[in-house]
């Protein structure tokens, strides 16, 4: 029995053997086949571009073999059609062409991502049961989205969105209406991989119907529900932005959605709990710029176009500019360069000593009479510069000269509130005016000036031998030089408080300019002609004005140059 037992054993043993050495051998032979079909460079069996099969082609067969089936259709004119309304469009318009590149590797890439027994799973089905991508035209996508809006436009009926009104104490919502309309994008990209295609030239791009979101009450209460919002106001790039107030809106949002769940009408109703604002934009507004801080007029010619259009052109600039607590004025960044893009026109501007036609003219009574403005307002003068020679339209001591890029007037808002600028030029008046809070209601700022001395003027002749001799002729007027201190005078209830040193300013001397004649004089002569012995200026010439109660201020803080060395100060 023993001998039997072994036997039997040792037959058990070899069939597992032979079983064993079965499975393996499969395996290895499945590992070999797949290996060989993961490794296979060419397109799996079964893969199809439109009609063309490709199975087993290398990428450039491929690619000849689309080509010659597909090319000629880019030729093709197809008609777009939804419903009764169409549009033809020649491909050639489209600027079309096979999409070789991404119709290939659309067509490569089956059977080749994921886990090995993915991919084999793919490849299997592929081969028996085939996969078919279409050729892929590329074209000028926003001339063919204009076409299919041009369809969109006789076919579209647009959905109606759903509509909410808080009216008294219940949120109203009228629930949206469906509507039918062409997507755009979808067409497009349906045009892209069926164009080639069609059998008969005709894409038919239907609407879709598009079906507003029914009314969620947890979306509703994130929407509209919230506390009470206050109106109020910013201050951006000089000029305020307003926060309108927002009523508080509550509701219970599960009693809300039972609601909305029971409801089979148009039009379902919430209750709601409102809350109004304390703070209304209305009361905002009354609030801001109440008094009237400082005024200062200064008189023009306005009968000097150019200059004129200037002086309106800088008012409009400066105009409705709001400064915050301790924000700072620079006329030059809110004015801007002064050119001809920029609307500037030419008149007169000094440079130096003299009286010369430039861009901008006239600007410099605009910035003189904010100064002025700015003082009266009470507030901080930053920095301010005088002219080289006096002007007419304020005192001596009481100009601020302006000089784009280099010389500029600047204040600060020293008050506790936002103050806003008011800036006006028509009828030969240029009127500005700084309003705000007045913290100290009994308080006047007035401004005084003094003469702190002169300079000479100096005479320069010069011959001229074209003219007879004893005739003079004035090429310049000239003007004394002068300098002046400039003070504000601080006022309560009418009686001075305070006086304090505003700017020092110096006015340089203007030469006297003389022409002499030298040519003798002949016995048929007359030397005691009028027009010779009391010669009027030359024609073209502009006379500097004498000293009398007008000045001009240096840098702030102040120190005054000496006399006869004066900055040049561009636009009077």
């Amino acid at each position: 029995m023993s001998f039997i037992k072994r036997l039997f054993e040792k037959k058990r043993y070899i069939v597992i053997a032979a079983a064993v050495l079965t499975i393996l051998m499969l395996l290895l032979a499945i590992g070999l086949v797949s290996t060989v079909a993961l490794a296979n460079t060419h397109f799996y069996s079964g893969i199809h571009i439109g009609d063309i099969d490709i199975s087993g082609l290398t990428r450039a067969e491929a690619e000849e073999a689309v080509s010659a089936r597909y090319g000629n259709a880019l030729s093709n004119t197809v008609t777009l059609m939804s419903g009764d309304f169409s549009r033809d469009v020649a491909l050639s318009d489209l600027g079309a062409e096979l999409d070789l590149s991404l119709t290939l590797d659309t067509a490569y890439g089956v059977g080749r991502t994921g886990n090995i027994f993915n991919r084999l799973r793919e490849i299997y089905m592929v081969k028996n049961d085939g996969f078919i991508t279409p050729p892929i035209l590329a074209c000028d996508e926003a001339a063919l989205g204009s076409l299919i809006d041009e369809l969109a436009m006789q076919v579209d009926l647009p959905e109606q969105d759903m509509q909410v009104e808080i009216i008294e104490n219940e949120m109203v919502i009228t629930r949206g209406k469906p509507g039918i309309r062409i997507l755009r994008e979808k067409a497009i990209e349906r045009f892209k991989k069926e164009v080639l295609l069609l059998s008969d030239g005709i894409l038919h791009v239907e609407p879709e119907e598009i079906i507003p979101p029914d009314p969620d009450a947890e979306n509703l209460y994130t929407e509209f529900c919230g506390e009470p919002v206050n109106a109020g106001y910013t201050i951006e790039n000089q000029s305020l932005v307003y926060t309108e107030e927002k009523n508080g809106i509550l509701f219970n949002k599960e009693d809300a959605q039972r609601i909305i769940a029971e409801s089979t009408g148009d039009v379902i109703k919430i209750p709601v709990t409102v809350t109004p604002p304390e703070i209304t934009l209305e009361q905002v507004k009354s609030e801001l710029f109440p008094d009237l801080l400082g005024r200062y007029t200064t008189s023009f010619n306005a009968g000097d176009t150019s200059r004129s259009y200037n002086i309106r052109l800088a008012c409009q600039k400066i105009n409705e500019v709001v400064l915050g607590p301790g924000d700072v004025f620079s006329y030059n960044d809110t004015v801007g360069p002064r050119t001809v893009a920029a609307g500037f026109r030419t008149a007169n501007v000094y440079v130096g000593n003299k009286v010369e036609p430039g861009i901008g003219g006239g600007i410099c009574q605009v910035s003189s009479t904010l100064f002025n403005a700015a003082v009266l307002a009470d507030l901080n003068i930053v920095y301010r510069t005088n002219h080289s020679l006096p002007v007419s339209y304020v005192p001596l001591g009481r100009d601020a000269t302006v000089s784009y890029g280099s010389i500029d007037f600047k204040f600060s808002n020293s008050t506790n509130a936002p103050v806003k600028i008011v800036a006006s030029a028509s009828g030969g008046k240029n009127v500005i005016a700084i309003y705000g809070v007045k913290e100290n209601k009994n308080r006047t700022i007035d401004i005084t000036t003094q003469n702190t001395g002169y300079t000479a003027a100096k005479l320069v002749q010069k011959e001229n031998p074209d003219l007879p001799e004893g005739t003079v002729q004035v090429e310049q007027a000239g003007s004394n030089g002068s300098s002046y201190n400039t003070y504000k005078v601080t006022k309560e209830n009418g009686s001075v408080v305070k006086t304090e040193l505003l700017t020092k300013s110096t006015y340089v001397a203007a030469d006297r300019i003389e022409i002499i004649g030298t040519a003798p004089v002949t016995s048929e002569e007359n030397p005691a002609d009028p027009a010779m012995a009391s010669p009027a200026p030359i024609e073209g010439t502009e006379p500097t004005p004498e000293p009398s109660a007008k000045a001009s201020a240096t840098p702030f803080p102040l120190v005054a140059p000496a006399a006869g060395t004066p900055e040049p100060t561009p636009e009077p």
